[in-house]
């Protein structure tokens, strides 16, 4: 009698046929007709477990491919395989190891985006998938000298590269660094990945409409998993070991809600709605507390635990972006009073100069910090603007404006930041004036170059751009187009659109997240690799927005041209 464990190698075999049968058909190892030795990297993997990585040197392309494929399937170990991925080495560069030291020292944290050899035949060595999926290649702190983590590397190639010898690294004089052209298959669908440095191992598709659709539906969906039945979030996770972060921002997760809600706008789901409602729920019922301050009512966002509890500024923003934004996308009011008393608690720590109180004591309302960061000044404009659009009382634009006096004298824009970006641009639907077009666009236009060569992912850079950009029509309606050059239009154009294929480098496609210990738990997340390839809700969140905003402008000129042609 045939085994289910037959079966499922069975399975495997003709998976792992497919894939190279489409990596012919399709013309993919064409480049190797002239290669003297070919070297495979095979990785199979699944969302419950990090993947295991077979290699192969050979001389010819199939020779190769037997050999990867024979290991794989006599070290089967799950019952399903969802992901295949080849790798095969394209170029490699020696190094002593005095120099390869010097080289991941000058290199930026888990910006290393090569693979590694240890030795001239192979048998010893790692994708960058593998290196930076495992935190190999690590920074001293104290002397800020680059070294191999010899314990991750010696227990991932335990645990994951089953056929390696035991790798003594006294013994090396030599290390090679590699790049390869790989590809990734899933459900018989074969995806070519990138091989340059900075795109490196994420599949190379195009940014479409439906790409766009696909990032924002899985990351809102993410998004909508980590909100636990409490209502707070599941704040995050460092990757590469599946570590929860164990930390709490209340000011992150409404403006995580916020995104989540934008999302839900364009793409209305039965288990979102549940989670936005949830986490709206923890919000308002386990973190506001009222006041009254010289017989005005008023609400703060409590944050911090114990002693460390405060009020910040941006915690009252974040909070009634989302509440009104629930209110616009819902059509329901029951939010109306709590955003008017948040709204109030902002006006209450609008300084005599316009600027705001950062931070404050939740025992006594006095002052903890004037200033915290500077993003909080422009999430206030921002949140009183929206409440303006729902309660279109005087007060709340008069607030801005008197804020705007502020930003403009104190050059503001030189920060760049996304919210001020934001508010801007719905401050001039209601007061077009010229120097606040002038400070959106200073805001933007002064920073394009260095957005559009940014190594890192960092994306609110798509949020900050897109917000500029819808302000330019807003702008020409009013007579003032003067204010930027066809030059200067097509520069921010070109740049988001960069930006927006930029970012995908921080988006966990399956063939980036098989190489960390818990897939299931990161897919369609979003990371910060500089940073230990965080994937924190607010990370995520951010991401989301920018997508959200990109959808949308792309959308908008589809119909355009559909209208054209009709």
């Amino acid at each position: 009698m045939e085994t289910s464990q037959s079966k499922q190698v069975d399975s495997l075999e003709k998976k792992l046929d497919l894939f190279y049968e489409t990596l012919q058909k399709e013309g993919h190892l064409g480049f190797l007709k002239n290669s003297t030795r070919v070297i495979f990297f095979l990785s199979i993997g699944c969302p419950k477990r990090r993947a295991d990585v077979f290699q192969a040197s050979e001389t010819l392309p199939l020779k190769a491919w037997r050999l990867v494929k024979r290991q794989a399937l006599q070290h089967y170990k799950e019952s399903q395989y969802d992901w295949l991925k080849l790798d095969i080495v394209e170029s490699e560069e020696s190094h002593s190891v005095n120099d390869f030291v010097k080289v991941i020292t000058e290199t930026k944290k888990n910006y290393f985006r090569k693979g590694i050899s240890f030795d001239k035949q192979y048998r010893f060595a790692f994708l960058e998938q593998e290196i930076n999926g495992n935190a190999i290649v690590q920074i001293d702190k104290q002397t800020g000298r680059g070294f191999i983590q010899e314990k991750n590397l010696k227990e991932y190639a335990k645990s994951h590269r089953p056929l390696m010898p035991k790798l003594d690294l006294s013994r090396i004089d030599k290390i090679r660094t590699f790049t390869t052209r790989g590809f990734f298959f899933e459900k018989n669908r074969l995806f070519p990945v990138h091989n340059t440095n900075l795109d490196n191992g994420r599949r190379k598709t195009p940014l479409t409409i439906d790409e766009v659709d696909h990032l924002i539906r899985e990351s809102a969906t993410f998004l909508a998993n980590q909100v636990k039945d409490t209502g707070a979030f599941v704040y995050g996770y460092f990757s590469c070991f599946d570590k929860e972060i164990q930390f709490y921002n209340v000011l992150r997760h409404a403006s995580t809600l916020y995104s989540m809600l934008e999302a839900y706008e364009l793409y209305p789901d039965e288990v979102l709605e549940k989670a936005i409602k949830r986490g709206l729920h923890y919000l308002v019922n386990h973190c506001t507390r009222s006041y009254t301050i010289q017989s005005v009512n008023v609400a703060y966002i409590i944050d911090g635990v114990g002693e460390n509890k405060e009020i910040k500024l941006g915690a009252n923003a974040a909070a009634i972006l989302a509440l009104t934004k629930f209110q616009e996308v819902f059509k329901q009011s029951q939010y109306v009073e709590i955003t008017q008393l948040l709204g109030e608690g902002i006006l209450q720590m609008q300084k005599p100069d316009g600027s705001f109180n950062h931070v404050l004591y939740p025992e006594n309302l006095q002052v903890k910090e004037n200033f915290r960061i500077i993003y909080y000044d422009g999430e206030a404009a921002f949140a009183l603007m929206r409440l303006y659009e729902q309660d279109p009382q005087s007060k709340w634009i008069d607030a801005v404006e008197f804020a705007f006096q502020y930003f403009i004298e104190k050059k503001y824009w030189k920060h760049h930041d996304h919210w001020l970006s934001y508010c801007t641009n719905e401050l001039t639907k209601y007061r077009p004036r010229k120097e606040y077009f002038e400070f959106g666009l200073q805001n933007v236009l002064k920073k394009l170059n260095f957005i559009k060569k940014r190594e890192t992912t960092y994306p609110t850079f798509l949020e900050l751009t897109l917000a500029g950009w819808n302000m330019v029509s807003r702008l020409r309606e009013h007579g003032w187009e003067e204010l930027l050059t066809h030059k200067e239009i097509q520069r921010l154009e070109e740049t988001f659109h960069v930006r927006a294929e930029y970012q995908r480098n921080g988006f966990f496609y399956p063939e980036v997240a098989m190489y960390f210990k818990k897939p299931s738990r990161i897919l369609g997340s979003f990371y910060i690799r500089h940073h230990s390839f965080r994937s924190r809700i607010d990370d995520t969140e951010h991401y989301l927005s920018g997508y959200v905003a990109y959808y949308k402008l792309l959308k908008n000129r589809s119909a355009y041209r559909e209208r054209g042609v009709s």
